[in-house]
């Protein structure tokens, strides 16, 4: 059935969704799902796909965004498996009953919550990161004791990963519990029109919308796994050079194509001119003076992102003051840094108005922290932000006077490896949470 919907501009392939949800449920309610043995067969299952398919994952990312093999496997691929070996070492324990107190009024009885499966999700996976964040939320999905409907992105984006993953997902995973589906909007939209016990859903912000629309139908709960412009702040009292090194690497990894990347930078006053120096040296020791022919840079994912980061770079190329090469065939866009003298007129810029997803980073001199504050309060709520510094007092109040999904202080982006921290955005950024044990949490209803 499967490789018929994956041609879905086929009206067809969209009216058999109904059976596909209508064959998952009645699996689900056979019970074998919530199952210590049936959870543990089927993410040791996902773990051996992720094994023996990393040659064809890998190749996929490569082909898809121009990562290197290692970028593709340590951000991608290696995420996955980390997740999968988190579960199957920790499931004995979440699936306890977890004993409560007992109020006097309710004595001599014992409390206790359970956690127990939703039932039928939908995930919703991104192209930016194409492997990552389709199979992911599968684990959680799974330890969970959850049947699944896995929408990998669609083939204008990344067409060799969602590919690659859709057959590997066929060829590992039992298709009485498990469906993968490719395709374009159609396909979303008919997603869209059924009911699901919980969606997990990666994206923009206006497509977290229109998830959160079609759930409100049937009161599906949601995870909403969004993006933002992430402000990274870089106080007089940060290191320098270990700033600009680690700022380097997070905004320009995969391309900046990375939701919790540093979208801008301020930086005090006192320091900026140093600061845009260090950076422009570490990406030349990152990707050489011409990181077109470097194989640890990548490339924009489609023509249309392509045209639409070349367009900023025009807009803005009076504050262009490194980088700024382009190549419209091979999609290529240079790491590119723009200075502005403050944040009022960075607020004027072009960059200012919307994400930049790709390898464009703006670094703003400012005078004062309040108006750092006042104006990152102003905006959005991001799902990162960013501290530079040695000074407790600074920090504190960066920390107490912003939200944010996470923050993370002398580095970027690293927070989201450690799954005993959740991971997950607030307000324009998302809602809910995953990763280890909160990915488990994500997919369970407490009862």
């Amino acid at each position: 059935f499967f490789s018929a919907v994956s041609k879905m501009d086929t009206n067809g392939g969209c009216q058999k969704i109904p059976e596909v949800v209508s064959r998952l449920r009645k699996s689900f309610r056979g019970g074998c799902t919530k199952s210590r043995d049936w959870r543990y067969q089927h993410l040791r299952a996902l773990q051996r796909l992720m094994v023996e398919g990393r040659q064809e994952l890998c190749s996929g990312m490569k082909e898809d965004l121009g990562k290197s093999e290692l970028e593709g496997y340590l951000t991608e691929n290696n995420m996955v498996e980390n997740e999968i070996r988190c579960c199957l070492d920790n499931l004995d324990e979440w699936m306890q009953p977890d004993k409560k107190s007992t109020n006097l009024l309710n004595i001599p009885a014992s409390s206790y919550t359970i956690n127990e499966p939703y039932g039928v999700a939908l995930i919703l996976g991104a192209w930016n990161y194409p492997v990552m964040l389709s199979l992911q939320p599968l684990v959680g999905c799974i330890a969970a004791g959850n049947c699944a409907v896995i929408k990998v992105p669609p083939p204008q984006f990344s067409p060799t990963s969602s590919r690659v993953v859709a057959k590997l997902i066929r060829k590992y995973l039992d298709p009485r519990f498990f469906c993968v589906v490719e395709g374009d909007k159609d396909v979303f939209d008919a997603l869209l029109e059924e009911r699901w016990d919980i969606i997990f859903a990666t994206g923009s912000a206006n497509h977290g919308k229109t998830v959160a629309m079609a759930a409100a139908k049937h009161l599906t709960p949601c995870v909403l796994e969004l993006g933002g412009k992430n402000p990274c702040i870089v106080d007089r009292t940060a290191s320098l050079e270990l700033a600009a090194k680690r700022i380097v690497w997070g905004s320009f990894l995969n391309t900046g194509q990375t939701c919790v990347r540093p979208d801008y930078v301020l930086v005090h006053k006192d320091i900026a001119d140093r600061f845009v120096e260090a950076v422009k040296r570490r990406i030349d020791e990152f990707y050489g003076t011409d990181p077109m022919k470097t194989d640890w840079f990548g490339r924009m994912a489609t023509s249309w992102g392509w045209k639409r980061i070349w367009g900023f770079i025009k807009q803005e190329q009076s504050h262009v003051v490194h980088g700024g090469v382009v190549d419209e065939d091979t999609k290529f866009v240079a790491p590119t840094l723009f200075y502005y003298d403050s944040v009022d007129t960075y607020a004027a810029s072009s960059l200012a108005k919307e994400e930049m997803f790709g390898p464009l980073l703006s670094i703003i001199k400012y005078h004062s922290l309040s108006n750092v504050l006042d104006y990152i309060n102003d905006q959005e709520k991001p799902l990162s932000l960013y501290f530079y510094g040695g000074d407790t007092e600074v920090r504190q109040r960066v920390l107490t006077e912003t939200s944010s999904g996470s923050v993370c202080v002398n580095d970027n982006v690293v927070q989201i490896v450690n799954h005993e921290l959740p991971f997950g955005g607030v307000g324009h950024s998302g809602m809910g949470s995953y990763h280890g044990r909160y990915s488990f949490d994500a997919f369970s209803h407490i009862k």
